[in-house]
């Protein structure tokens, strides 16, 4: 009777802790539970956080990527894709006639998070000039002792015989090349030979060069450039010029004494002679050539404040031959006053572009002071004992002892008529 007493009760005790350890197991378990929901939420908030900031993100490269196009004058549609890690931002572009603002509208997904941005941009008055050479495909040749200080960038090659450039050297493109140049700082091309680069160099090919700093092979290679000025803005400066009266003779229009000028088309060749002192108070567009010579004085009206004013020389009907400019002698030009103005000599001859020879801007002699010269199309030959502030041109030859020295002011030129080349930004938001 008492074994089985014993027995009974030893049975018993092992069936009290298995039910003791079930019962703390289901506690554990409804405690593990009701812990794990808080920490499976705050997960859960974790995850749709970083999808909302992934969101935001790509949202804002769209938008930035397509502004970056509007600004720089790349090519962009009315919807662009943009695809970033994975997921997708679509950006739209719209027009509103009414405000001049170009809208654009970017809508980004990641899983469930959803965000949309637009910005609005509008023509500002100001006019980017960001190198002291900047050249289209007929390239940049130096010869003799000629130099530039300021940085250089070229869609076509850069060419020289151990010539200086104080600054920065890009050719463009996968046919860039830089060839017996010397740079103080940093030079992109797809090949550079002969050449001495006093910090880094970025290329494909690389032989006879030396390089200070250091050199990173099978680099990409920069896209080419687009210039600052439109047809189409030279086109609205011209009808500025028009709609101040027209002289339509004597032809050729010889100035030989001292008068001011502007805004005003001349319906023929111009030549301006004798030292004559021409003051410049708005836009000038010359149908024909322009030829500066004896010593003249071209002067900006002070009441142009700030302000920069162009000469066109532009024969529509001959933009091989005609539409050029020439400074044949010593030709000194002023500013207002304020070191932000400037004059712009602007040639629409097409003759180099097109495969010509012809000279769109031919600077001879000595020439000094604040003007820029500029063609979208043409050559530009400087030489002798020159100092200008900027060039940009199809096709530039520098000789003898000319010398570019990049102006700062050029950053953002203000023109005396009608919104720039630059885009500004005049809202930002965020709709979802």
């Amino acid at each position: 009777m008492n074994k089985e007493s014993g027995q009974a009760l030893r049975l018993n005790s092992g069936q009290a802790v298995i039910v003791s350890i079930m019962f703390l197991l289901l506690i554990s378990t409804v405690l593990v539970a009701r812990g794990a929901n808080p920490a499976s939420a705050d997960a859960r908030l974790a995850r749709e956080l970083f999808d909302s900031k992934r969101s935001m993100i790509t949202s804002d490269a769209g938008i930035e990527d397509v502004s970056y196009r509007v600004r720089a004058a790349l090519f962009y549609g009315d919807e662009e894709v943009l695809v970033l890690d994975g997921y997708s931002a679509t950006t739209t572009v719209t027009d509103d006639a009414d405000t001049g603002i170009k809208l654009i509208s970017t809508e980004a997904s990641v899983r469930e998070s959803y965000r949309k941005s637009a910005v609005g941009l509008r023509k500002g008055e100001e006019v980017d000039f960001n190198y002291a050479v900047q050249v289209g495909n007929g390239g940049f040749i130096m010869e003799n002792s000629s130099s530039v200080l300021g940085n250089v960038y070229s869609d076509g090659s850069v060419t020289g015989a151990g010539n200086l450039i104080q600054g920065s050297v890009v050719s463009a493109d996968s046919t860039g090349l830089i060839d017996d140049i010397h740079a103080t700082s940093s030079v992109w091309a797809h090949t550079i030979t002969d050449s001495m680069v006093d910090v880094d160099a970025y290329y494909v090919t690389k032989t006879n060069t030396t390089v200070l700093g250091t050199s990173y092979p099978n680099s990409i290679d920069k896209p080419t450039s687009t210039f600052p000025l439109s047809e189409t803005k030279l086109d609205e400066w011209e009808d500025v010029a028009e709609a101040g009266g027209v002289i339509t003779s004597p032809c050729p229009y010889k100035i030989q004494s001292d008068m001011t000028l502007g805004p005003k088309k001349i319906n023929c060749d111009v030549e301006i002679s004798n030292s004559a002192k021409v003051t410049l108070t708005g836009m000038v567009w010359i149908n024909g050539t322009l030829t500066f010579k004896n010593s003249s004085g071209i002067y900006l009206d002070e009441s142009l404040s700030n302000k920069s004013i162009a000469v066109i020389t532009h024969n529509p009907s001959n933009e091989t031959t005609s539409s050029k400019i020439s400074l044949e002698n010593s030709t000194t030009f002023y500013n207002t006053g304020t070191p932000e103005s400037f004059l712009f000599l602007i040639s629409r001859n097409k003759s180099s572009a097109d495969g010509g020879g012809e000279v769109a801007i031919d600077l001879r002699n000595t020439a000094q002071g604040p003007v820029f010269l500029y063609t979208n199309y043409g050559q530009i030959s400087i030489q002798n004992n020159t100092r200008l502030k900027a060039v940009t041109g199809w096709l530039i030859k520098m000789k003898n002892s000319a010398q570019l020295i990049y102006d700062d002011g050029l950053e953002s030129t203000l023109f005396d008529t009608g919104p720039g080349g630059s885009w500004n930004v005049v809202s930002w938001k965020e709709s979802q």
